[in-house]
C-alpha cells in the first residue's frame, strides 16, 4: 500500500459542504477536546457521574455497547464518572471494564426495578439509554432520576426523554414521538465514533486495491461472511484480506476453512473490538452499514455496503444515493457474492473513484460526534445538579 497518495489521489474532508448531513467546522472547544488537552468538568468543577443502560451479546451484537463506549470515552475526557448497567455477558462485560471499573452486570431487560433500585443509588448525574428492549415505562421511571439521553435508530416507539441521539444520516426522515421538551440531535454530525476517529490525517489511495478489510458485524454472519471473502478473494491479485470477524460470528473451524480456501492471503481476526488500524491499512472494505461504516467513513477508507439488518437500510441508502458507499445487497440475499464481486471489480483498478467515494463518505462523518453529544450531556447534568436526586 503506498504511502503517499500517487498522482494527486489522497483525500480528505474536502466534500463536506456539498453531502447531506455533513458536519461543519469543528469549534475550538471540540478540537481542543480532541486533541487529548486535559479538560475541566463540563458545567463546573466538580465531576458528573454518567450512567449506561445498554446491552450486547450473540443475539443483538455490539452496536448498543459500541455507541454507549464512544459517548463514555468522551465524557471522560470531559472530566466526567460512568457506570454501566448491563445483562451478563463475559465479552460485554470485558469491553465495558476497559474504560470503567464500574460495572453492574444485571438483566434490567427482565427485571427494570432491580435496575432503578441500582441507579438510585448510584445517583447520576445522568443516564444514556441505548437498547431497544427499554420501554417507555420504563425510561419515564428513569427520568424520574436524572436527566435521559436515549440513543435511538428507529423510532418505533415513543421516546419520553429529555434528548434523542440518532447519528444515521437518514435520521431526519424518522418520525419520531417525543414531549415537547425532548430535544432531537439528529444526524452524522452525531454519529457516535470513538472520540480516536476524530481529525485523522489524509491517507494514501493505492493505484490499485491490494489489501481488502471484510467486516460485517459482532452478530453471527457465516454464510455472509463467506460470500463477502469469497467475492474478495475472487477480485484481488496475490493481496492480503483482512477479516473481522465478531466474537459471536462463525466457530473457529469455519473460519479457518474460508481462510484457507483463498488464493489470497486471508487473516482472520477474531474477537477484535476497534478496527481503526485495519481501517486505515485497507484500501477498500466490505462492510455492514451499521456503526463500522461511520468509522471507515471517518478513516477515509472506501467501503461497499451489505445491509446485516433492517435498521441499516437507512444509511445504506442514503450513502448509496450520495455515491459515497454503493449498497450491494442484504445479508442472506442469494446473489450477495455476485453483487459484492461486480462492485469490488468496477474499483480495485479505479483509484480516483476510490478518493471521490472516501471523501463523500468523509462529507457526512468527521468523528466529532461523541464529544458533541457528551457535551450535551454534561451541559444537561449541570442544569439540573441543584435538583434533589429522585425529583423532577
Amino acid at each position: 500500500m503506498s504511502v503517499d497518495p500517487p498522482r494527486g489521489h489522497g483525500t480528505r474532508a474536502r466534500a463536506a459542504a456539498c453531502v447531506p448531513g455533513a458536519s461543519a467546522a469543528p469549534s475550538a472547544r471540540e478540537s481542543n477536546t480532541m486533541s487529548g488537552e486535559a479538560r475541566a468538568p463540563v458545567g463546573g468543577a466538580r465531576a458528573a457521574h454518567v450512567a449506561f443502560v445498554t446491552e450486547g451479546g450473540a443475539d443483538v451484537g455490539l452496536g448498543h455497547v459500541s455507541r454507549c463506549l464512544a459517548i463514555a470515552r468522551a465524557a471522560l475526557g470531559e472530566g466526567a464518572r460512568v457506570t454501566f448497567v448491563s445483562p451478563p455477558d463475559p465479552r460485554v462485560a470485558e469491553l465495558l471494564r476497559a474504560v470503567s471499573e464500574s460495572v453492574i452486570e444485571q438483566p434490567w431487560p427482565t427485571d427494570p426495578a432491580r435496575a432503578l433500585d441500582a441507579l438510585r443509588v448510584l445517583r447520576t448525574g445522568a443516564i444514556v439509554v441505548d437498547s431497544y428492549k427499554a420501554t417507555p415505562d420504563f425510561l419515564s421511571a428513569l427520568r424520574e432520576l436524572a436527566p435521559v439521553l436515549a440513543v435511538d435508530d428507529t423510532a418505533e416507539r415513543p421516546l419520553p426523554v429529555d434528548v434523542v441521539v440518532n447519528g444515521g444520516a437518514a435520521a431526519d426522515s424518522l418520525p419520531y414521538r417525543r414531549g415537547a421538551d425532548t430535544e432531537l440531535l439528529l444526524g452524522s454530525r452525531y454519529a457516535l465514533l470513538d472520540p480516536r476517529f476524530a481529525d485523522l490525517p489524509p491517507r494514501a489511495i493505492a493505484e490499485r486495491a491490494a489489501r481488502l478489510l471484510v467486516t460485517l458485524g459482532g452478530g453471527l454472519s457465516a454464510v455472509d461472511l463467506e460470500a463477502a471473502v469469497g467475492a474478495a478473494d475472487a477480485v484481488l491479485e496475490a493481496g492480503t484480506i483482512d477479516v473481522a470477524a465478531g466474537p459471536y460470528s462463525a466457530s473457529a473451524r469455519d473460519l479457518e476453512a474460508i481462510a484457507q480456501t483463498g488464493r489470497n492471503r486471508v487473516t482472520i481476526h477474531r474477537g477484535r473490538f476497534g478496527l481503526l488500524e485495519l481501517m486505515r491499512a485497507a484500501d477498500l472494505a466490505v462492510t455492514g452499514a451499521g456503526m463500522t461504516l461511520y468509522e471507515l467513513s471517518a478513516a477515509g477508507t472506501p467501503a461497499i455496503t451489505v445491509c446485516m439488518a433492517d435498521n441499516q437500510r437507512p444509511n445504506a441508502g442514503a450513502f448509496d444515493r450520495a455515491g459515497a458507499a454503493p449498497w450491494v445487497g442484504c445479508a442472506g440475499d442469494t446473489g450477495l457474492r455476485a453483487a459484492i464481486e461486480q462492485a469490488l471489480q468496477k474499483l480495485v483498478d479505479a483509484p480516483a473513484a476510490r478518493a471521490a467515494m472516501a471523501e463523500r463518505a468523509h462529507g457526512f462523518v468527521d468523528g466529532r460526534g461523541a464529544v458533541r453529544v457528551a457535551q450535551r450531556l454534561l451541559r444537561l447534568a449541570a442544569s439540573r445538579r441543584k435538583e434533589p436526586c429522585g425529583t423532577r
